[in-house]
């Protein structure tokens, strides 16, 4: 730079060019007369007619999305033999009236029974499970009655083993 004195005139000109250009940048930026951005025109969706879209069954089936009741009618015809109203199909070989058949028993649901782990004691080497019963949160052992109905039978990492009206029911972890 000692040599040539123009390089410095040259180099300080092009640094006010540079800083110029900045603030003319930051000036153009801040000034509110930006052109409008374009106006876009949005179309209305197209309604198709929905009635001619499908076509129907020439089975006569009624219409699965109908608020509309239907009743079943009753299919077993009765007779009366001797006195006594029997089913149709239910005589002996005989041709005597046979006996009614019994209905079948309601089936209790099990109880609600959420399964949340269990603990585990070294010393009485013993599996206690964390469990949520109808709502109540409590703790049981295996062999333990929880009501008159339900006896735990098996605890183990993922699902617990219950005994619930004779019927062994399988409750798994979270579940």
């Amino acid at each position: 730079m000692k040599n040539n004195p123009n390089i410095k005139y040259l180099l300080i000109g092009l640094v006010v060019f540079i800083w110029g250009l900045i603030i003319y940048k930051v000036i153009k930026g801040l000034s509110g007369d930006d052109a409008p951005p374009p106006v876009t025109k949005i179309k209305p969706p197209v309604i198709e007619d929905t009635l001619t879209g499908y076509a129907l069954t020439t089975a006569a089936y009624p219409d699965p999305f109908s608020n509309d009741i239907f009743e079943e009618e009753d299919t077993i015809e009765e007779k009366v033999a001797n006195g006594a109203v029997i089913n149709e199909g239910q005589q002996a070989a005989n041709g005597a009236p046979g006996p009614a058949p019994l209905p079948q028993p309601v089936m209790e649901p099990p109880p609600a029974i959420k399964y949340s782990g269990y603990i585990y004691n070294p010393k009485t080497r013993r599996k206690t499970a964390m469990i949520s019963f109808n709502g109540r949160i409590m703790t049981v052992g295996v062999n333990e009655k929880i009501d008159d109905k339900t006896k735990v039978t098996d605890i183990s990492d993922q699902q617990l083993t219950i005994r619930f009206n004779g019927k062994k029911v399988v409750y798994v972890l979270g579940g």
